[in-house]
């Protein structure tokens, strides 16, 4: 029932209600054992958390579906968990990024041939 109601509340809009309900299912979920409800949940709050741009709980959540898809063995949910937790961590990570490609070329640079954090400057 929580599950429809959040997809109901989100056709609406209504992103607080969703949420409020995603998270009482995977409250349930969780109480009952119910591993692909649990990831279920998680993976449409990593969505709309990331679609908020809310990255932090979208990373959060991304990756709980993903360590659920993985003590599940379904490889293909894995694939999606992964992906998804990429991109969440790539849009975490874009301010920064676009900070540096605007403001710090040297910080970039030693970026790119370092990998170093963006953010620190290069010595």
């Amino acid at each position: 029932a929580c599950s429809s109601l959040a997809s109901a509340y989100e056709a609406m809009g209504d992103r607080a209600s969703s949420i409020k309900y995603l998270e009482a299912f995977y409250e349930v979920a969780l109480t009952t054992g119910e591993l692909s409800a649990q990831r279920e949940a998680c993976g449409r709050l990593g969505i709309i958390f990331n679609s908020a741009g809310d990255y932090s709980s979208s990373v959060h959540y991304f990756s709980k579906s993903f360590e659920i898809s993985r003590s599940l063995g379904d490889q293909k949910a894995v694939d999606v968990a992964r992906v998804n937790l990429g991109v969440a961590k790539g849009c975490a990570k874009k301010a920064a990024y676009m900070k540096a490609v605007n403001n710090n070329l040297d910080g970039l640079l030693g970026w790119k041939n370092r990998r170093t954090p963006i953010d620190d400057p290069v010595r």
